[in-house]
């Protein structure tokens, strides 16, 4: 059994040689940026934090509380990784080089890790909070990663040099990767640079972590969270029409005119219930008015005062004019990268051409993520070749996922029989060979094409020969 001093000194001179960055050199100098908005406008009620926990938290809370933020991160994840036909795999690798025995620690690599399973997962979570962190759980006795822990965002820190290297100390500040219980300073746990797998959406080049596809719509949602709040609050209360009441109070002071408009109001208020029955008090939607109205002496005559009831009309506009509220949505929509029509909300799109304009950039999307998560795969593969002290460049192959289509099964045979044809055409100028067609355009995997069985061909016969 290999002692741990004894894997971090083989880890550190395999993956080092073949993970780390070639050191800068001589004379090279980092220059710090710092980010200032330009011409910023901050309200108070809707200024926001940039800090990357805040982010988390309102990225949360949007997939916790909004219908379109939640469907749109699942059509994201299911495109992203869902199997064709229901199969048991969301990807395959197609192995152009490398041995049998390679390519098995490989393929029970993936199996232990259960990436196919987690990629749902990782795929969602990684548009949700612009990073996703993987520890990778190495076994000492066989030098297998033997499983893939999810580590929180929210407490995870990445260290990097000024030359954006990762760090590779112990000390606090100065890990690779370390973990701190959420909202303290109580540090839980530290990580050398292979033993996380730091996944990153739409990091720009300075940044040390990755972007929310949320990070954009917090603002408009804030808005869109606050108007619809107020117009709840409005139709619960003047949805319904108020009553005036009117009550005769001649010959009465004022406290006594006071006294009995309240008792009648009360009397008309009050509930009645049995003894021994716990009461509650619930919110009235309905607020009348009580006015009193005493005698009046005109012209030597004494015209009474009569108790009278009103219909005070509360109705605005404000109920039927939704447009406000339809402009944040859209907006917040168009930070999800996902046309409405997917998600059942597109009333305006008259014109097939537009919907497939917006499929095309969908499916573009789409694939970005899948590439993402290739790289997870990839240093997943690459850590544990490393690790049995085999060298990465002695296999190759091509991590291929699902293709993401919205055709229909009228349009997607249409465009196999096209597929069919050009790749015939390319066949006979011997541009490819049958196995870029059987990899690429058909999607079989090398086990696949392996276990085909030849077609049989039917040889011609040849005429029996007349007796002489």
């Amino acid at each position: 059994m290999a002692s741990p001093r004894g894997v971090l000194t083989r880890i550190s001179k395999t993956v080092g040689s073949w993970f780390k960055p070639k050191s800068p050199t001589t004379g090279t100098t980092a220059q710090g940026s710092v980010t200032a908005p330009l011409g910023a406008l901050p309200a108070a009620f809707f200024e926001l934090s940039d800090d990357r926990f805040d982010v988390y938290r309102d990225a949360l809370e949007m997939d916790d509380t909004v219908d379109e933020v939640s469907a749109a991160l699942d059509t994201l994840a299911d495109n992203a990784v869902n199997a064709e036909d229901g199969a048991a795999s969301s990807f395959w690798l197609s192995y152009s080089k490398g041995s049998p025995e390679v390519i098995k620690v490989i393929e029970e690599t993936l199996k232990q890790t259960r990436w196919a399973e987690k990629a749902y997962a990782m795929a969602r979570d990684t548009l949700l909070y612009g990073d996703t962190f993987l520890q990778n759980v190495v076994e000492l006795s066989s030098l297998r990663i033997v499983r893939l822990m999810y580590m929180p965002p929210e407490s995870m820190v990445r260290n990097e040099d000024v030359a954006g290297l990762l760090m590779e100390g112990v000390e606090p500040g100065e890990a690779a990767f370390e973990q701190y219980q959420p909202g303290t300073v109580r540090r839980l746990a530290w990580f050398y640079p292979w033993q996380i797998e730091h996944l990153r959406w739409n990091r720009s080049g300075s940044a040390k972590y990755g972007r929310s596809l949320l990070r954009t719509a917090r603002t408009p949602w804030k808005k869109w969270q606050a108007m619809e709040e107020a117009l709840v609050i409005n139709w619960l209360t003047r949805a319904f029409a108020r009553l005036l009441f009117i009550l005769d109070v001649t010959n009465k002071t004022p406290k006594e005119a006071e006294a009995y408009i309240l008792a009648f109001a009360k009397s008309l208020t009050t509930r009645q219930i049995a003894s021994g029955v716990k009461g509650e008090e619930q919110l009235s939607v309905v607020k009348d008015i009580y006015v009193g109205r005493t005698m009046h002496n005109i012209g030597g005559r004494a015209y009474p005062g009569l108790t009278d009831v009103k219909i005070l009309d509360t109705s605005n506009s404000g109920f039927l004019n939704l447009n406000p509220i339809e402009y944040y949505q859209n907006k917040v929509i168009t930070s999800l990268r996902v046309p409405k029509a997917h998600l059942g909300l597109e009333r305006d799109i008259n014109a097939k051409a537009t919907l497939q304009a917006q499929d095309k950039r969908f499916v573009r999307f789409i694939q970005r993520v899948q590439s993402l998560l290739s790289e997870g795969i990839n240093h997943t593969i690459q850590l544990q070749l490393a690790l049995l002290e085999i060298d990465p460049d002695s296999v190759e192959y091509v991590i291929i996922w699902p293709r993401p289509s919205w055709a229909d099964m009228l349009e997607e045979s249409q465009a196999l029989e096209h597929f069919t044809n050009a790749d015939a055409d390319l066949l006979d100028r011997g541009v490819v060979d049958l196995d870029y067609v059987r990899t690429h355009h058909v999607g079989m995997s090398r086990h696949e094409i392996d276990n085909l069985k030849p077609t049989p061909m039917a040889l011609p016969q040849t005429p029996p020969k007349e007796k002489v």
